[in-house]
This record gives structure tokens, sequence and C-alpha cells, in this order.
């Protein structure tokens, strides 16, 4: 039984891709499995590595992934965003209380 899914120009889908994509993007295996469309327990397995995804999985991860490289200076962004907001009880940010090099991003 083959461990990895592959087409050109693309990354290969197996436990360790598939554990390092969801990670990256701070989800959770039932976030996963949600934009999969498929039980949380088929995620969990794949990270364990008793199960591999499909063709059909690995094309929408290949999706998630190009988008989440897409988006991924927003993505690093809301979350940092998010951290502010929670700790603001205004529920407001300033560009004051972001790093430098972020208040660039939000000019």
């Amino acid at each position: 039984m083959s461990t990895e899914k592959k087409k050109p120009d693309s990354l290969i889908w197996n436990k360790e891709t598939v554990r390092v994509l969801r990670r990256r993007l701070g989800w959770s295996k039932s976030d996963l499995a949600r934009r999969l469309r498929c039980p949380s327990d088929f995620i969990e397995n794949i990270e364990a590595g008793l199960s591999e995804p499909s063709s059909e999985y690995c094309q929408i991860l290949e999706l998630i992934s190009h988008q989440a490289e897409e988006c991924c200076d927003q993505v690093q962004n809301t979350a940092r965003a998010e951290i502010i907001l929670d700790q603001d009880t205004l529920g407001q940010i300033h560009s004051d209380s972001l790093p430098s090099d972020e208040k660039d991003i939000l000019s």
C-alpha cells in the first residue's frame, strides 16, 4: 500500500504533509474533516498513517494549500489580530500595537 499520492507539480499528500497543512492553518482534525467532507476519524487515520487520502481528497488538499499560500499574510495577520483583540477589551486594533513590519501591511 502506497503512503503517497502525487500529481505533477503538486505536493505529496501523506500523513506528514496533511498534518503540517492542518497545523499551519490552525485547524483541528474536525475542521479539516469538515472542509474535506469526511469523518474526522478519517483525518486521524491519515495522520496516523493508517489511511491515505484519495485522489479526490488530494485535489481538495492541493486547493486548500494553494489558497493558504495566496493569503498567507492575511491568515497570519488575522491570527495576530485575534490575539490582540482578545487582549483588548475595547475590541479595537490600533496600528501602534502591531510590530512595524505589520503596519505596512495594514496601510
